[in-house]
């Protein structure tokens, strides 16, 4: 028997995928012409919230981050998909991203057509592109190959792009972004008041944005159509460099002085290593409902006690991964204080008089706040009290690491001193050449591994740079490179994608199985 794993529809969906796909096409008659500065800022607000409830849905139904999470073991119906086992063929619903996209363009085009100055309209239109340039990078990663809107829907079915097509304007329209927005600093609302959350796109955003998408492109080469290979990586790695450099060197983000400020901080909102993120902090009770349950990112799949209060330090049957404290202590070697950060009382934990109790398993604590909810039967935990932080600086430091070490040349030394500001922040070993037999590019992706242990990241890393044979499952290893081409590393397509649409195809790997 097969199962689909399919995300939930928001019931407040501007229109539906299938609706969305068949639409008139939408132009100055149809859009109108002119719009208020408030009602362009609603716009954007609202292509926003789209995306902060469609996180509720995807991470816990539709994500495929499950497929590289770093654990020793994983409950049964994760194991199965992390073994590409097809008794779980992942899909998942792309019709949010697509409204999100179809109010960026109706943005974009109206912030053109307003009466407002250059900069204004250049804000607007420039969150416009950002937002859609993002939710392509998500229908990348999870879909591969998808349905390429542009500026209009035309009245009439439509087939999906390949892979490289959708990147190479997913870029584009990136670029638009980062030519358009201002800096965080000069981040302006429609009252003239300064941004209060870094919800809002700006130039830094745009740029890490841009960054993750020349590199996803760079290393997918080995997984894209067999005609479409070639363009040049190396131009590709330049721009992401150059990119993660102007993140980098731009004075509105700095690192946190500490791993513990990281699960303090920096994961919590708001803070200086903090490039783009999702606000759910201390406005859970104006989501409401089944939303104040829901996962909105990897934390809840690692995390339960202590954070939450029903839980004891004996339950493990609510966490999806669990990793020993043997492997804690091979992955943070020396003094590494990361391993005393992300793991709650690890020595304490980890000694042999508490193995009892542990089962030799160590307990996360990335995430340290919660958000309790309180009836007739008691206070409980109902959700992680912190925003989804998307990008954070020491990412894009080690992206530019990962950039440098594949240009070679005079970059490696530059790549060697990203790789060692990360460690010297956690207090680890500075890099040495005898470390992985001398592959610097493996030792970076080991430092994301650790560095950004159980953020979701590690899926994506370790196709990027073609580790899918030694970093994943086994079902994955067995996998052919005519695997690898039909789509293997990303969902099937959901029902609703195929309604009135006679030229949509199913991912090709996926559809053997159905």
């Amino acid at each position: 028997m097969k199962y689909f794993i399919f995300l939930i529809i928001s019931v407040w969906f501007v229109v539906g995928c299938e609706d969305l796909l068949e639409m008139e096409p939408k132009n100055s008659l149809t859009y109108g012409n002119s719009m208020t500065e408030k009602e362009l800022e609603a716009s954007v607000r609202g292509a926003q919230a789209i995306i902060r409830t469609y996180l509720l849905m995807h991470y816990n139904n539709g994500s495929n981050y499950v497929n590289g999470a770093y654990s020793d073991e994983s409950d049964y119906g994760v194991s199965l998909r992390r073994n590409l086992d097809p008794q779980v063929i992942p899909a998942g619903d792309w019709g949010q991203h697509y409204n999100v996209i179809s109010i960026a363009n109706r943005t974009i085009y109206l912030a053109e057509h307003s009466d407002l100055t250059r900069d204004r309209k250049d804000f607007y239109a420039g969150q416009g592109h950002f937002l859609k340039a993002f939710m392509y990078y998500d229908l990348l990663k999870e879909w591969g190959e998808c349905v390429l809107i542009k500026d209009e829907v035309e009245p009439k079915p439509i087939a999906k792009s390949t892979w490289t097509e959708v990147a190479d304007y997913a870029i584009l329209t990136a670029q638009q972004a980062v030519d358009m927005l201002p800096d965080f600093a000069n981040v302006k609302d429609s009252k003239g008041q300064a941004a209060r959350y870094k919800s809002t796109p700006c130039k830094g955003a745009a740029n890490a944005l841009l960054a993750h998408l020349c590199a996803w492109k760079a290393g997918g080469k080995y997984f894209a159509r067999e005609n479409q290979r070639d363009y040049d990586e190396r131009e590709l790695w330049l721009r992401a460099e150059k990119a993660c450099s102007w993140v980098i060197d731009s004075s509105a983000y700095e690192l946190a002085a500490s791993p513990e400020e990281v699960c303090t901080e920096v994961l919590v909102g708001d803070s200086k290593e903090s490039i783009f993120e999702t606000v759910y902090k201390d406005q859970w009770v104006e989501m409401g409902g089944m939303w104040e349950m829901l996962k909105f990112n990897p934390a809840k799949d690692y995390e339960n006690w202590p954070i939450n209060n029903l839980a004891t330090s004996s339950d493990y049957e609510y966490n999806t991964f669990k990793i020993k404290t043997s492997t804690v202590r091979e992955m943070f070697p020396g003094e590494d204080s990361r391993k005393e950060a992300y793991f709650y009382k690890f020595e304490e934990m980890a000694h042999p008089d508490s193995v009892a109790v542990t089962g030799g398993f160590a307990y996360p604590y990335k995430w340290r706040y919660g958000y309790y909810k309180e009836d007739g039967w008691g206070k409980w935990w109902s959700n992680i009290n912190q925003n989804k932080i998307w990008w954070r600086l020491a990412d894009i430091i080690l992206l530019r690491a990962e950039c440098r070490a594949r240009l070679g040349g005079e970059y490696i030394a530059g790549a060697i001193e990203d790789l060692n500001t990360i460690r010297r922040r956690a207090n680890a070993r500075l890099y040495s050449s005898s470390e992985y037999d001398g592959d610097l590019r493996y030792a970076i992706f080991k430092e994301r591994e650790k560095e950004l242990l159980m953020e979701g990241y590690r899926y994506y890393d370790v196709i990027r740079n073609g580790y899918v044979r030694t970093e994943l499952e086994e079902g994955f290893r067995k996998a052919s490179d005519q695997d690898f081409m039909e789509g293997c590393f990303f969902n099937a397509i959901g029902s609703g994608a195929f309604n009135k649409n006679t030229l949509m195809r199913q991912n090709s790997y996926w559809l053997r199985y159905m």
